[in-house]
């Protein structure tokens, strides 16, 4: 396989649907349920892995939102076993938030002790008993929970962009940031049949929300992309017809977006927007829209048509091509090797990077993993 380029070079190519030397190759990998194969214990090892095996990588930085200084947060348990019940307050000058969870022996993020479990979590939205934010006069509290401005954020963010750019820059790969705005929030603070009703019944209030979230992720992300990051990588998991209209989609999720994508792209930098299933009714909508390139379309489950995706999207990178639940944690390396041949036939070898966004598990097939990385060698 020919390679005349850095992984930050032709992982950037890609993104912009320009000439690279061979289609990249980025898998996500879960190291919170790290596979036995792989021989990194941290994120130096792992780009050192990738350099070395060819492989495609990125280093990521969250663009953090923390409360202010002089909110109090109150983290306590109640019951026990199977009936244990965390129970969390943060007391702010615009009045007191309170939320109430299952913590069942099955929820990992306990088992680090933190001082706070914080909002963004996705393992939030099954274990409401008592949800954060239950009227209009709750969101007062944002402002100190979600502050437009935070000099600790800044320090924190600021420290880890050089860290993180010294080691990309050594090793040749590029600096993302992921951003995790817009609707994903509303399966953070609401079990999702609660966010569904509010949406409908409450529009106001929950735009109200949305907005003040959106504008505080803005803000760090303005000052990411001062700082010189490489691309914005944005998460749309769930802002897809999985729960939404494309009625509520345009009116809800859009139009944050389209921001983020304009001070983005005034910057000089590609944006890439994460919307893995639901995505076929909102084909128009994403067309319209001027990101750079879709990430992840699940390429068998949820009735993803890939061509129909290809011809719908013109101009734009497709970051897709494998399944973790079909091709790895099912199936056979036959299926993997057929998986790639697919999707290197129908999306071609521009404006293309084989990978898939849901991270690598502990138990998905190594076997069907090594086939697919096999078809690619042969292939890109």
């Amino acid at each position: 396989m020919v390679q005349t380029m850095t992984s930050k070079e032709r992982m950037l190519a890609a993104l912009r649907g320009e000439k690279v030397d061979h289609v990249p190759f980025c898998l996500s990998w879960n190291m919170k349920q790290p596979h036995e194969k792989l021989t990194w214990k941290n994120e130096r090892q792992k780009l050192e892995a990738h350099r070395d095996k060819g492989w495609d990588s990125l280093l990521s930085i969250y663009p953090l939102v923390t409360p202010c200084a002089e909110v109090k947060i109150e983290m306590r348990f109640e019951g026990s076993g199977d009936n244990r019940v965390l129970c969390q307050s943060w007391k702010t000058p615009a009045g007191e938030i309170t939320e109430k969870l299952k913590a069942t022996a099955d929820w990992d993020e306990l088992d680090n002790n933190p001082a706070y479990m914080q909002f963004m979590s996705d393992f939030r939205t099954s274990r409401y008993l008592e949800f954060p934010f239950k009227t209009m006069v709750d969101l007062d509290a944002l402002e100190y929970l979600f502050p437009l401005e935070n000099p600790y954020d800044t320090e924190k963010i600021t420290q880890e962009y050089y860290e993180k750019r010294k080691l990309a820059d050594e090793l040749g790969f590029p600096l993302f940031t992921y951003l995790d705005a817009g609707m994903d929030w509303l399966l953070w603070l609401y079990p999702p049949e609660e966010a569904i009703t509010r949406v409908i019944e409450e529009p106001e209030h929950i735009k109200k929300l949305l907005s003040h979230i959106n504008s505080a992720k803005l803000q760090r992300l303005k000052l990411l992309l001062d700082l010189g990051i490489d691309c914005v990588k944005r998460r749309g998991w769930y802002e897809s017809t999985d729960l939404w209209s494309p009625e509520v989609f345009r009116s809800f999720a859009r139009p944050a977006v389209e921001k983020e994508i304009e001070i983005t792209h005034k910057a000089g930098k590609p944006y890439a927007y994460i919307m893995v299933t639901g995505i076929m009714p909102l084909l128009s909508e994403l067309a319209s829209m001027k990101f750079d390139c879709l990430v992840g379309p699940e390429p068998v489950l949820g009735g993803q048509d890939l061509n129909k995706i290809r011809d719908s999207l013109p101009g734009k990178t497709i970051w897709s091509g494998l399944s973790g639940p079909e091709h790895f944690a099912e199936g056979s390396p036959a299926n993997a090797e057929k998986a790639v041949e697919d999707a290197i036939s129908i999306y071609g070898k521009k404006g293309f990077i084989l990978g898939m966004e849901v991270g690598f598990r502990n138990y998905f097939k190594w076997e069907n993993f090594e086939a697919a990385e096999k078809a690619w060698r042969r292939l890109a």
